[in-house]
């Protein structure tokens, strides 16, 4: 191209040394150039390049010429600087890491593609090798060139602008590295100094660079006079490049073997815990083994004794509280669904006989590590995987932790620490999808019972190969070093780093009770900053509702994380394997499958009078805390929150959602929390204080303002308009309270305080009964969103209603679905008591006709119903809270 002639060629004189070169840069004729910004030095290669001139020099000139194109294309195209060639060989500068690797990669890629004559093809070692994991690529073709990245602080290099050429050229310690570094590396391969992953590490650019892969390949004394260095071998993911496999590094003293994949130092603290095991349901006793195992640990830790007292720390396997009740709605399972439940618990059962046989009778640590296999195919996949895995580890800069209390993980499971929760799941999604795209043979898929059909609404498979379940959970860990251990034993490992158990037992039941080819993500994990930076048509986010797990001190929700392109995954895998479901997923929530559902908005009222109130700030957090608390007892779910207290709902049935409602309001004027009585006292005391000669005057202006104090909604976001209500009639359970109690400011004005203004907090309630169009996933938080001109319906409803109030409407019959007890002349509805005392009560309702209703949005006017209670069933001293 032009632009790549402009570029220039620089000197083609002949190669200098490095002492040479630092003479010629030393000249005082030179004049001096910037050197005080950071760059990166490139040196590449071509090897055996006298060899290949030898063999055929017309070819080898045809291989020059090609090899001169693509290198000046990718420098132009990134923004290179080609400081000077020698031979076939390229000294390049970059401003930063990111354009230096992009070069690299980009120069790889382009020898791969270029169509090579047959001269060139002949030439020795310049053949083409064809990619085992991609399809028409190439691992190998054309000739193989070394290429070595180094990071040059500010400073630390000499820059000299030549007086006749005027080019910059470039000297000292961090030029001279980098070509040692060349010339220690072999055709093909890219080398990368320390100083230069680290500076990547820092900016956080690894995105930008394609998620690198690369690997430690220790630390070398490449200068005899210098201090040794680390170095590194990347190559871009998910490319053909990967594949390449060389030898030791040439003419190089080895000082310390490198870590291969696991590059990122150890980590302690808040992380990103990732776990993932190979066929959870194949290789069960391993898994199980190990899990119960470090288990042990924890329980022995926590019942240890102190002073020859043992810890009063409760255990980690905590029931749920007792006001949460179990989910009573039944769980709908497709049949594929439960032919995939009933093979995994098969395979677990299977497992477990063949891989523990009677090594139950044996400690468990002496099986915990061992590697257990069925088949030559079922050991080559676990090394496929392994492989892959930690070469996603690399890519995304995580910490594989190999060793837990002292206990080696075994090969079917990885555990994986991350600094941030964004990485944490860009490497579950890569690794997810690199797995199903993963070229496996025959005989593995037919080894681990590969059915092909299960499929995508797209036509294509939605299983390949071996499947690894994974979990991603935040919390603190702990390391230690094991030769600081009194119990340490040499098991030949290598390992000097161990963990405590806490965060990561959780991490791996989660994965343990995941299906094989799912990602499940823990509530602590879902809170953090996972979407950083990642686009959400990417993924398919799905709640999986509220479980008792083991290991867990509390009830955690559960959500599942998939790649956009695997997202019908979620249709085959069955239920959870925790201890107990206290709420049901997006999958089962009312409506889920088709059927009728009953709609509920909530919109809280806060009288002006008490908005500045801290205690009605808190009245509003306790609604929400017991709009939650009563949705497990009526088989309700929470769809949305739109703002505080704005509740977007949904019940199975008419019932349900009428009785919560019912038991809501009352809840409402029954509550000490909500009670107006100390923000009436405060303004007593307030205007006892500042009474002057005409307190008359003020009383009047008191009882005026209380009585004329419109409601407004306590949603942040300002939802629905201001009305004023100061009627006692206008409440629909006026009836539970007498009217007639007074509050008196001056102790001589009495004051009649109406229903609105003795509770901090009222509800407005919509209910809306009907088939929605569509129920999916949200695509932010996975619950379980609805569709359809119902939706709309509910919500005009409730923006419609009084606080306090509840109204009612229908897309159907309602005729047909009400039940309200066995007396349709006299409707009731049954309020659940809590689970311990397993009491209720039925309370006798109203429904009143208010006629056919317009509502904006909706096409046509709709029938509306109000309910409201005929007697009050609690006493006054009594709370059905």
């Amino acid at each position: 191209s032009v632009y790549t002639y402009l570029q220039g060629t620089g000197t083609k004189a002949g190669k200098l040394s490095a002492e040479e070169g630092s003479v010629c840069l030393t000249n005082d004729a030179t004049l001096d150039s910037d050197n005080t910004r950071d760059c990166i030095f490139i040196f590449t290669d071509i090897q055996s390049s006298t060899k290949l001139c030898e063999q055929d020099a017309d070819a080898y000139l045809l291989l020059q010429e090609a090899h001169d194109e693509i290198m000046r294309n990718a420098l132009a195209e990134l923004g290179g600087h080609e400081v000077d060639t020698e031979g076939d060989a390229f000294q390049c500068m970059f401003p930063n890491v990111v354009t230096s690797l992009l070069f690299c990669f980009k120069v790889q890629e382009d020898l791969l593609k270029y169509d090579w004559p047959p001269a060139v093809q002949n030439l020795h070692e310049c053949e083409k090798v064809e990619s085992k994991l991609y399809r028409n690529k190439y691992v190998w073709s054309g000739p193989r060139v070394r290429m070595a990245v180094h990071f040059a602080k500010g400073g630390t290099y000499m820059a000299k602008s030549h007086p006749t050429t005027r080019r910059v050229a470039y000297g000292g310690k961090p030029w001279q590295t980098t070509s040692m570094l060349s010339d220690v590396g072999h055709g093909g391969q890219i080398l990368v100094s320390e100083a230069a992953w680290r500076q990547l590490m820092a900016t956080g650019d690894e995105g930008a660079a394609g998620y690198p892969i690369f690997e430690d390949l220790g630390r070398y004394q490449i200068d005899e006079e210098g201090l040794p260095i680390r170095i590194l071998q990347v190559s871009p993911a998910r490319s053909s490049v990967c594949e390449r496999v060389f030898p030791a590094l040439r003419d190089v003293d080895m000082v310390d073997e490198g870590q291969g994949m696991n590059i990122v130092p150890s980590m302690d603290g808040k992380v990103a815990i990732v776990c993932a095991i190979i066929e959870p349901s194949r290789f069960f006793g391993v898994v199980e083994n190990f899990i119960t195992l470090i288990g042990k640990r924890e329980r022995a830790s926590k019942t240890a004794s102190v002073g020859g007292k043992r810890s009063a720390e409760p255990s980690g396997e905590l029931g749920s509280p007792e006001f949460v009740p179990e989910y009573k709605n039944p769980i709908i399972v497709s049949k594929k669904k439960l032919d995939r439940s009933i093979s995994s618990k098969l395979e677990k059962t299977l497992s477990r006989k063949r891989l523990l046989g009677s090594s139950s009778d044996r400690p468990g640590h002496e099986n915990a590590n061992a590697t257990m296999y069925f088949t030559n195919e079922h050991h080559q996949a676990v090394d496929i995987v392994s492989s892959t895995l930690e070469a996603l580890v690399s890519q995304f800069g995580g910490y594989v932790i190999r060793t837990v209390e002292e206990v080696d993980s075994p090969q079917q499971m990885m555990m994986i620490a991350f600094k941030t929760s964004s990485s944490a799941v860009r490497f579950t999604l890569a690794a997810q999808t690199t797995l199903m795209e993963y070229p496996w043979p025959k005989s593995i898929n037919e080894a681990f019972g590969y059915d092909k059909s299960y499929r995508s609404s797209r036509g294509t498979p939605l299983f390949n190969g071996p499947c690894v379940a994974m979990s991603a959970h935040v919390d603190h860990i702990e390391k230690f070093s094991l030769f600081d251990s009194e119990t340490y034993r040499s098991n030949g490992s290598g390992h000097t780093i161990s963990y405590k158990y806490k965060g990561i037992l959780q991490a791996l039941e989660l994965a343990h009770i995941a299906s094989g080819g799912q990602t499940v993500l823990s509530s602590s994990f879902f809170d953090s900053k996972w979407q950083r930076g990642l686009s959400l048509s990417q993924t398919q986010v799905t709640d999986l509702g509220a479980h008792d797990v083991r290991y867990f001190a509390q009830p955690v929700k559960l959500i599942e994380m998939l790649p956009k392109v695997l997202q019908d995954r979620t249709n085959v895998f069955g239920p959870l394997e925790s201890q107990r479901i206290l709420s049901v997923g997006a999958q089962n929530a009312p409506g889920a499958h088709g059927e009728h559902v009953a709609l509920v908005f909530t919109y809280p009222r806060v009288a002006q009078a008490f908005q500045k109130s801290g205690l009605a700030s808190k009245a509003v957090d306790n609604f929400s805390q017991t709009v939650r608390i009563l949705l497990a007892r009526y088989n309700g779910y929470e769809s949305q929150e739109v703002g505080t207290g704005c509740f977007f709902l949904s019940f199975p049935t008419v019932d349900d959602a009428v009785a919560w409602s019912v038991h809501l309001q009352l809840i409402l004027r029954r509550a000490d929390w909500n009670s107006s009585d100390s923000v009436m006292e405060a303004k007593e005391g307030f205007l006892s204080k500042v009474r002057r000669p005409r307190p008359k005057s003020i009383d009047r202006e008191m009882e005026e303002y209380l009585r004329t104090a419109s409601f407004s909604s306590s949603s942040s976001q300002g939802q629905g308009s201001s009305e004023t209500w100061s009627s006692p009639e206008h409440n629909s359970l006026d009836g539970l309270f007498d009217s007639q109690s007074s509050m008196d400011f001056s102790g001589t004005v009495p004051r009649s305080s109406s229903v609105q203004m003795r509770h901090m907090v009222l509800v407005q309630i919509g209910i809306c009964y009907g088939m929605p169009t569509k129920v999916t996933p949200h695509v932010q938080t996975g619950r379980a969103d609805y569709f359809g001109p119902m939706v709309n319906l509910s919500a005009r409803v409730a923006k419609n209603t009084k606080p306090g109030d509840i109204h009612l409407s229908s897309y159907a019959d309602l005729s047909q679905v009400l039940g309200f007890g066995d007396d349709r002349d006299h409707p009731s509805c049954f309020l659940k008591g809590m689970e311990f005392a397993n009491e209720g009560k039925w309370v006798d309702i109203d429904l009143n006709d208010k006629g056919m209703r317009s509502f904006k949005g909706v096409k046509d006017k709709r029938q509306v119903f109000s309910v409201q209670v005929s007697s009050d069933p609690y006493s006054l001293g009594s709370s059905p809270s």
